[in-house]
């Protein structure tokens, strides 16, 4: 059978917000699909990826292109973000008779299966959690006609009701997968750039070596991949990494791991093979600040990896706690000294306007980011995504945006009691110009800079800066 696989496009504001980086726009390759594409072609199935904002499509050429295409399933995947641009494409399709049926997946149905296929009727049927054994068996269940009462993993629609199927179990092997199709992609790597702040040489590349987070963090849900961090092997990620740079020529590589260090065992592994394989691979990675040990730091530094991101969220104590991000303020910053001894650069995300937050607490944070030693500062406002936690109390802790089209990380869409949306835009354009106009900063961001393509793109991300941390409430 044939499936078309859709990433549906996001708009600049919900991505960017207030910051105008237009023409240094960024792209990752939507790794749930190609996954779900390289397991089903294995299985004898004809899949195409149509990644619509890499490809900068409309809507409507979109829908253009899966009608000549006429497959038997389309499948579409989204996050709340984009989710509204996910029912748009349903909706024109149903509209332009396409017979097929249309699936949905990915973190947003996953959270609110229910209430997403009341809202968007023009998809058939969701799948939960992760997608790829599912899809599977859905496509073979469409192509044998038989009924999807035994499918699990999924919402579907049965005689004019909602039925939500039993869950389908995490994957447990990892390695069962094929890897990514990436062949799927009209020009990869090349249409997927990456900031130049956190790739060091083009092309880069993003990927995923482990699913799951062991944390609990209120303002996050987990529902796709669980609490249970499940591994590629390192002998799966390496055979990624040397079919990525000999079959592509990737010369930089994003780990997108919520924690690549987790796993030390499997780390070191995969360190030792890079220096002893000299794969001259620079790399980013994601951590929290409890496992940037020193052996772990030094480790990575020497396989290449050149900036790592870790979750800091706020310089309250006491918001951290109720956050459950139960790392003291002391270890996380030994955590980034350590790192930044060893010549890794460290992004600290945050995140301003959190339950209980005041002027205070936005204070606190902002002086102990610029206590530590980051080398680059990521702030975002608190969304409460459908499925957190914190979504279910969020009236106790002030007003929230309910609207799906108005939630994303660089827009206010929750205010906390006792403050109001100026004093967080305020504090948001006194930590980034307080941050970055450092002369460290300024020295040691200009010394990343080692080629035409990153002058560019720092030249334009500077001048977003500047509007940015000089706006006016």
């Amino acid at each position: 059978m044939k499936t078309l696989l859709i990433n549906p496009p996001t708009s600049r504001q919900q991505l960017y917000g207030d910051w105008d980086l237009s023409g240094v726009d960024t792209y990752c390759p939507p790794l749930g699909l190609l996954y779900i594409a390289g397991l089903v072609r294995k299985h004898g199935h004809v899949p195409r990826v149509v990644d619509v904002p890499a490809l900068k499509w409309s809507i409507e050429e979109t829908i253009k292109y899966v009608m000549k295409e006429d497959p038997d399933v389309v499948g579409i995947s989204a996050m709340t973000i984009n989710a509204l641009n996910a029912n748009a494409i349903a909706e024109a399709l149903k509209k332009n008779s396409f017979r097929g049926p249309i699936v949905f997946g990915g973190p947003h149905i996953t959270a609110v299966p229910l209430e997403t296929m009341k809202r968007f009727p023009s998809f058939d049927v969701g799948v939960l959690g992760e997608g790829e054994m599912t899809f599977l068996e859905l496509m073979n269940h469409f192509g044998s006609g038989e009924p999807l009462d035994a499918v699990r993993g999924i919402v579907w629609r049965k005689d004019g009701e909602h039925v939500i199927n039993p869950p389908r179990p995490f994957i447990a092997n990892l390695d069962a997968l094929p890897l990514p199709a990436w062949d799927l992609l009209p020009n990869f790597p090349e249409a997927y750039p990456h900031s130049a702040l956190e790739a060091k040489r083009q092309p880069a590349v993003s990927i995923i070596t482990s699913r799951g987070c062991p944390h609990h963090c209120t303002f996050c849900d987990r529902a796709v991949f669980g609490t249970k961090v499940r591994h590629h092997s390192a002998h799966y990620t390496l055979d990624m990494l040397r079919h990525l740079k000999h079959n592509y020529g990737v010369k930089d590589i994003m780990f997108l791991d919520d924690n690549l260090l987790i796993n030390r065992t499997k780390l070191l592994a995969i360190c030792d093979a890079m220096v002893q394989e000299k794969m001259d691979l620079t790399w980013y990675c994601i951590s929290h600040a409890k496992f940037m040990t020193e052996d772990r730091v030094v480790r990575i530094r020497e396989a290449g990896c050149w900036t790592m991101e870790v979750g800091i969220e706020s310089g309250s104590e006491s918001i951290l706690r109720l956050l459950n991000r139960n790392t003291p303020k002391s270890e996380i910053a030994a955590a980034i000294k350590r790192a930044h001894a060893v010549g890794i650069r460290v992004k600290g995300n945050f995140i301003f306007g959190l339950p209980t937050e005041t002027r205070e607490t936005l204070q606190e944070s902002i002086d102990f980011a610029l206590s530590t030693d980051l080398s680059l500062f990521q702030q975002t406002f608190l969304t409460l995504w459908p499925g957190c936690e914190l979504s279910e109390k969020a009236s106790e802790y002030g007003e929230t945006e309910s609207d799906w089209a108005k939630l994303a990380h660089f827009q206010i869409s929750f205010v906390p009691k006792g403050l109001s949306r100026e004093d967080l835009l305020k504090a948001s354009t006194e930590a980034f110009r307080r941050f970055y106009l450092r002369p460290r900063i300024v020295f040691e961001t200009i010394g990343t800079l080692t080629s035409w393509l990153s002058i560019k793109f720092a030249a334009k991300a500077f001048v977003a800066f500047l509007k940015t941390a000089f706006r006016t409430t």
